[in-house]
């Protein structure tokens, strides 16, 4: 007896039930497998963007009573200096805590208004006007029973200057360039804590800056890598780096800088690179003339290079003559103007 047609197409629709069975359920375990982790992505990513924004959070300044005689602290405190032990001084009230649970002595904080700020990213963070830089000031550098201690060169042997301070070309320049070999070391001139130690890709390279108790700032550029932290203490003389060729470089040199209140004057107005000295009197005037350079490129005009501008087309619009363009960027009347380059013109 033949089966009917009706019933060859109902076992016909079981059969091809059965065969699609575990690509249904394949498919369906891909359907659920895909939400789960669309679900998982999502919360990572939820999860990310919180610590992003912990992370970002600025870290603020705060003084406080601290109680000397805690274990606890005395662990947690920056390493002492050998001629200066924190922890035995009637000062240790006055630390500030610079980082999370870093603590450092308040001298670097308080002695100046601009050192109420401390930050670990902006070279010159303080906000103040250039117009400070006419003002004299004495800084005290170092008592004279530390002299032999209180300051150091900042490489180990006599170097020769290949680019001064001052203006260069298209910027002006705000530190001097040294001729050093990639590993050379580098050293803290002063006694101090790090405020910057990061890499710079298209300026200093890797780059440390360190604050000091007298007043001033140094900024070590161009190593080829840096071994101090921000918020640790340094002694004169203790190495912080290497020499390298990074970051905006053509060749193995350090960058060097001197700042107070932000602005760098002429460094070697202290250290003599190429007779490996450092002239450096307990009390130090700093004036007007330190600066003579900088206030002037404060004075001076810019000029942004558009398309279809040539030397004299600038000079005509600014009343100022081609040779005198020339000398100001220590270019010939040859070179070519690269649309986007700024050029000095008074």
């Amino acid at each position: 007896m033949r089966p009917k047609i009706s019933q060859v197409l109902f076992l016909a629709t079981i059969g091809l039930f059965l065969s699609s069975a575990s690509f249904g359920q394949g498919f369906i375990k891909k359907l659920f497998k895909k939400k789960d982790k669309t679900e998982v992505q999502t919360a990572t990513i939820e999860k990310e963007t919180v610590v992003e924004e912990i992370a970002s959070t600025p870290f603020l300044l705060s003084n406080g009573e601290i109680d000397c005689a805690e274990t606890q602290l005395k662990e947690d405190l920056p390493t002492p200096y050998q001629r200066e032990n924190l922890n035995e001084k009637e000062t240790c009230p006055d630390l500030v805590e610079i980082l999370p649970e870093k603590f450092v002595d308040a001298a670097y904080i308080n002695g100046f208004d601009y050192y109420k700020a401390w930050d670990n990213y902006n070279v010159n963070p303080y906000n103040i006007s250039h117009k400070v830089l006419s003002d004299s000031v004495r800084l005290h550098l170092y008592d004279s029973a530390d002299a032999a201690t209180a300051w150091a060169y900042p490489l180990d042997k006599p170097m020769r200057v290949t680019s001064k301070y001052g203006f260069r070309r298209w910027r002006f320049h705000h530190g001097v360039d040294v001729k050093v070999a990639i590993g050379d070391s580098i050293r803290s001139m002063f006694d101090g804590v790090v405020r910057i130690a990061k890499y710079n890709r298209r300026g200093y390279g890797y780059y440390v800056m360190v604050r000091h108790k007298n007043g001033l700032e140094t900024l070590y550029g161009h190593m080829s890598r840096y071994i101090v932290k921000a918020g640790q203490e340094v002694k004169a003389g203790e190495v912080i780096g290497l020499g390298g060729n990074t970051g905006r470089s053509t060749g193995p040199h350090l960058h060097f800088e001197i700042r107070y209140q932000g602005y760098g004057f002429n460094p070697t107005d202290m250290v003599d690179f190429a007779e490996h000295k450092i002239e450096i009197p307990s009390e130090f005037d700093l004036t007007a003339k330190n600066y003579e350079l900088l206030i002037e490129s404060k004075k001076s005009v810019y000029h942004r290079i558009r398309p279809g501008d040539s030397l004299w087309k600038i000079s005509r619009k600014y009343g100022t003559s081609i040779t005198k363009i020339c000398r100001l960027n220590g270019m010939s009347k040859r070179t070519t103007l690269r649309v986007g380059r700024t050029i000095r013109v008074r």
